[in-house]
């Protein structure tokens, strides 16, 4: 077996993900949480063996070199080639990652993503008596296939290949796979040496070329799913695809954020333990109380005990949060207006989202005399509002941010960890702005929200206040602010 190579070209700026790319390289999107990039290294890596992985970088460059280094800690070794002529095209990035090697290079493009697919069995095809190897997948979407690009086969070689063919045959579309015979490299490398302005852009075309010279060409079936991020759409489907695959598998943690030391704030602890699908519950309490200890004896249940009994509420989240073991985060509160049963409407909707946010302040729900009434609604409403129209490019829609009960997953909350400033309860507005400002996506469906004071006809929080509004439209405008003075100095549009 020949030594192989890797190359992924990196280069590219990425301008139909945008705005997901306004500052990020599209290969260094994640999925979930790993970069697109990594999870290609990785497959190359583990896959097939590479531990020589050449990366060309171009637009924002600078992202991916501190995010990888040398690769020393991804068990690789990464050479960075700058590609300074974007307008080149993929075929110059890969002249760039080629034309000093005269060994087999397998080549991956960076923004491609793979679930379960079998690479490492094109170490066993006959790839070193081809020119080139392409490796090549079914798909049941006919408009996906015209997305990418289709081939002709004749007696077990690839005789023709049409990038975004306008109609579809089959159910053959190609990937972002290729390995290349060193003589492959050696004509490319010809091509751009004789006349650079002259060389090819169009890398299916340069291919389509040789076979249609009489080089031989072969196919490699993939198996498993892929796909072509170019889009928030792609990014969301392929989210969808991996949290999908071993979902029930995911470790679960409910944080329940007690504020009183009352019988009937612990209460709940032990109907959030009962539920099947939470795997723990992390209690945090600003101190412990003797009526806690009566719902805390569950396998299931964890307190954790804030060293400042005067900790602030929003600090008391961070506490939980960075506490709990799960891949999955569901976060409640102590005043018994969320119900356990919900929780498994959050997960379902987790599965296609970064964060599922429950909204109090739509009538689907509402139990008879328990709803979010009048000024209180309206204030969070308008908050919501404001804060779909300031961030308006990212496709949100709100009507209730500052609601507790909430499911993210754990890696949306490693990514906007370090941008959470506040203390207090405008923590839970903040959650979803950084969530959104990281380019997660937020899914909002309705949750029931009971009201358990007989005495009061509506839901009665120390919290609802003119103060705490401000607090919140105060953050809301700070933070879209940085976002627009970040945007002018580095002359993007955010």
């Amino acid at each position: 077996m020949a030594e192989l190579i890797g190359l992924i070209p990196a280069a590219g700026r990425g301008i139909r993900a945008y705005p997901y790319t306004q500052r990020i390289p599209k290969s260094m999107l994640q999925v979930d949480g790993v970069p697109l990039l990594q999870s290609n290294v990785e497959l190359l890596r583990d896959q097939l063996g590479i531990r020589d992985i050449r990366i060309v970088v171009g637009h924002h460059g600078e992202v991916i070199r501190d995010h990888f280094g040398d690769g020393s800690g991804h068990g690789v070794r990464i050479t960075y080639l700058v590609n300074d002529r974007l307008d080149l095209e993929l075929p110059y990035s890969i002249y760039l990652g080629t034309r000093d090697i005269d060994t087999y290079c397998c080549v991956i493009l960076a923004d491609e993503f793979y679930v379960g697919s079998n690479h490492r069995d094109l170490l066993t095809s006959p790839y070193e008596s081809a020119l080139l190897t392409c490796a090549l997948i079914d798909s049941d979407n006919p408009k996906y296939i015209r997305k990418n690009y289709t081939v002709t086969l004749r007696d077990g070689a690839i005789v023709a290949l049409c990038e975004k063919p306008r109609s579809v045959r089959g159910s053959l579309m190609g990937t972002g796979t290729y390995l290349l015979h060193p003589r492959a490299s050696q004509r490319l490398r010809e091509e751009f040496d004789a006349d650079i302005e002259g060389g090819p852009r169009d890398w299916t075309g340069w291919i389509d070329r040789q076979a249609a010279q009489g080089e031989r060409v072969l196919p490699f079936h993939l198996s498993g799913d892929y796909v072509n991020v170019n889009s928030r759409d792609d990014l969301n489907y392929a989210n969808y695809l991996i949290r999908s695959r071993d979902f029930p598998n995911r470790s679960k943690s409910l944080i329940y954020v007690l504020e009183g030391e009352s019988e009937a704030a612990a209460r709940p602890i032990a109907k959030f333990a009962a539920e099947p699908e939470i795997d723990e519950v992390t209690v945090v309490v600003r101190r412990t109380f003797p009526a806690l200890t009566a719902y805390t004896h569950s396998p299931k249940v964890r307190t954790v005990c804030a060293a400042d009994p005067n900790i602030a509420t929003g600090d008391m989240v961070k506490l939980g949060l960075d506490s709990a073991r799960g891949a999955i985060f569901i976060l409640s509160y102590s005043d018994d207006t969320f119900v356990p049963s919900d929780v498994s409407k959050l997960l379902v909707y987790l599965r296609d989202a970064d964060m599922v946010v429950g909204t109090r302040t739509t009538r689907q729900m509402i139990e008879q005399g328990t709803n979010m009434r009048g000024l209180i609604r309206a204030a969070h409403i308008l908050l919501a509002k404001l804060v779909e129209i300031l961030w308006w490019s990212f496709e949100c829609r709100f009507t209730d941010i500052c609601c507790v009960y909430r499911a993210f997953w754990r890696s949306t909350y490693e990514t906007v960890r370090v941008n959470l400033t506040t203390s207090g309860v405008e923590v839970f507005p903040e959650l979803v702005i950084e969530a959104l400002r990281a380019r997660k996506r937020i899914v909002e469906i309705p949750v029931n929200y009971y009201n358990r004071d007989l005495e009061s006809p509506y839901v009665r929080s120390k919290y609802q206040s003119t103060a705490t509004f401000l607090r919140i439209l105060g953050l809301i405008l700070r933070k879209r602010g940085q976002d627009l003075l970040r945007g002018r100095k580095r002359g993007d549009d955010p």
